[in-house]
């Protein structure tokens, strides 16, 4: 379970567009750490952890302002994942997650390879999935379910999105997946308050369910709020249906649109891994094609990170 989403603002007269996801799992996992690598000419970043035995990339940006972030999708026949990660005879959807930063300069072209993926690839059924494009100028987001693709495009505003779809009626209901909903509706009253870097910032902080699945930012542990003195303590009721997932890492990727004709785009990638972006001096900031090392800061999410 994941929240995913995007805004376009300016920042002192330059264009900008900020990505950002929050990466929740049920299990501890480890998340390593990001580096710049190369591949068919082009810089990259992949934020990637360890999975069984390999290191899928769950988020990432190369040097041209092309990134990706994706979130399981759930259907109504089943309150578990339904997406499948793995293809009879082809590559995987981590493997296309991947070619998304390491093959393409614009997100128009990446969106093309990733519609003709999710319509010719042969999964287990059902396949469901949502991912979100961008570049310095678009942001495309994108649901499929079992070969189907709807896409929208925007160029201003914000989007979010939980793991649920919403352009398909299969998406799972309220009454298996409380989680998804809460998240959402809450994610977007957030960045229609504040929708700058400091907005995404109080997103992926925010608590407003308690220490719970129903919030953005969870814990491992399950609370309930101490109507007495206002404080939260260990839930004492059953637990409910819903798996426990929990928040272990969160990044924004930043893009300055430059001024001067082909230029690349300043990008600034703000992370947390192995921890959550309300936990103080866990945060990191990085100018990765810049050639400049990740300087920690007390929060990611903070407008003086991306000045």
């Amino acid at each position: 379970m994941c929240t995913i989403g995007n805004s376009f603002y300016r920042v002192n007269g330059i264009d900008v567009q900020s990505v950002f996801k929050q990466c929740d799992l049920v299990d501890p996992t480890q998340f390593l750490t990001p580096v710049v690598r190369s591949d068919n000419d082009i810089r990259y970043v992949a934020f990637t952890r360890i999975k069984n035995e390999d290191c899928p990339a769950w988020a990432g940006v190369n040097e041209y302002g092309v990134s990706f972030v994706a979130a399981d999708s759930y259907l109504k026949e089943s309150k578990a994942d339904s997406g499948t990660t793995s293809v009879s005879g082809g590559k995987s959807v981590f493997d296309m997650y991947l070619s998304i930063i390491t093959s393409y300069k614009t997100a128009r072209e990446a969106v093309i390879m990733a519609k003709k993926f999710y319509e010719t690839e042969k999964y287990g059924e059902p396949l469901t999935d949502i991912l979100l494009i961008s570049d310095e100028k678009e942001m495309y987001f994108i649901e499929t379910v079992n070969g189907e693709v709807r896409i929208i495009c925007r160029n201003n505003g914000h989007f979010v999105s939980t793991n649920h779809c919403r352009m398909f009626y299969e998406a799972v209901p309220y009454d298996l997946n409380h989680s998804t909903y809460l998240r959402l509706s809450r994610a977007e009253q957030i960045l229609h308050s504040r929708s700058d870097i400091n907005g995404i910032g109080n997103l992926l902080r925010d608590s407003y369910y308690g220490k719970t699945i129903w919030s953005i930012c969870r814990y491992p542990n399950l609370t309930e709020m101490d109507d007495n003195n206002h404080s939260e303590m260990q839930a004492t009721e059953q637990k409910p249906d819903e798996d426990l997932y929990y928040t272990q890492a969160a990044v924004i990727f930043t893009v300055k649109h430059s001024s001067v004709s082909g230029e690349k785009p300043e990008i600034i990638c703000e992370y947390v891994i192995n921890n959550n972006a309300s936990v103080e001096n866990a945060g990191y900031v990085w100018k990765p094609f810049q050639d400049e090392a990740p300087v920690k800061v007390a929060y990611i999410g903070k407008s003086e990170n991306i000045i």
